[in-house]
């Protein structure tokens, strides 16, 4: 070998050894070095539980002992009013359910999740196979243990839910029109329980007639929507629950919320 080919083999030998201890070094090997932290995962939409109910469907009876069953494998829509959409999710054999930040919509468009927004009032409507429904509406908390329920310790339904949820559903502004166009959320949840422990306690005639109404005509597996939903326009409607919410807002008592005027909801619960 010669001289200069031997200088160019030592070179070579040195560089190698040179460049195999930067990249021990890069690699944190030794004398306490530490790399550079991994970036972080990319966000990922939340599907953790937001709101959590129990849907029955009430059989038989009048106030004030109704009787119920639970909605056993039911379908479930649910909307603040604020759009053309609904979130949907199924109970189990049960009738508990639980509906998560991001849902598959329905309609399927225009967008292809529907969100819960905390600080929201979502009326949840569970359909049974038969037809009976099971109405309520639940208070969207930014965790679970924030979320407030009519009758103010879980998400069961009842007549008197559907009762204040009809009423809420039916004499709510059209989406998009209210303030802000949030429907079902224009009004204070704290008014909505309170009409709920009168209905429970002493309703006036015509809402004695509208809970009857309600358990008759859910025992009898009859939709109670008194008017087509945004997300659904040709939804079949009921005629006599129609009839019973309009006499119950005439019929006077003091109790009965309205939605909050346009400069806004005051006093309302905090998410």
């Amino acid at each position: 070998m010669s001289r200069f080919a031997s200088r160019a083999s030592l070179i070579a030998t040195s560089v190698a050894t040179l460049i195999g201890a930067a990249v021990v070094a890069a690699c944190g090997g030794g004398g306490g070095g530490s790399s550079l932290p991994p970036p972080p995962p990319p966000p990922v939409p939340s599907s953790s539980p937001i709101l959590n109910g129990t849907a029955q469907v009430a059989t038989a009876s009048t106030y004030p002992a109704f009787t119920y069953a639970p909605a056993t494998s039911a379908q479930v829509v649910f909307s603040c009013g604020c759009s053309t959409q609904a979130g949907t999710a199924t109970t189990d054999s049960s009738g508990n359910f639980t509906l998560v930040a991001n849902s598959t919509p329905t309609p399927s468009a225009p967008n292809p999740t529907y969100t819960v927004v905390p600080g929201r009032n979502y009326i949840a409507v569970a359909t049974t196979a038969a037809g009976a429904e099971a109405w309520n509406t639940i208070f969207a908390g930014s965790k679970p243990s924030r979320n407030l329920y009519l009758n103010g310790s879980n998400g069961t339904s009842d007549v008197f839910t559907a009762a204040v949820s009809l009423y809420v559903y039916y004499f709510s502004p059209q989406e998009g029109t209210g303030n802000p166009g949030t429907a079902f959320d224009n009004w204070n949840f704290h008014n909505l329980v309170n009409w709920y422990g009168t209905l429970k306690s002493s309703p006036n005639g015509a809402e004695t007639q509208l809970l009857n109404d309600i358990a008759s005509q859910s025992g009898a597996n009859q939709t109670l929507y008194p008017a087509p939903p945004s997300w659904n326009t040709s939804h079949p409607t009921n005629s006599t629950i129609k009839s019973d919410l309009n006499s119950v807002q005439s019929s006077g008592d003091p109790a009965i919320p309205t939605p909050c005027p346009t400069t806004g909801c005051t006093n309302t619960p905090s998410p």
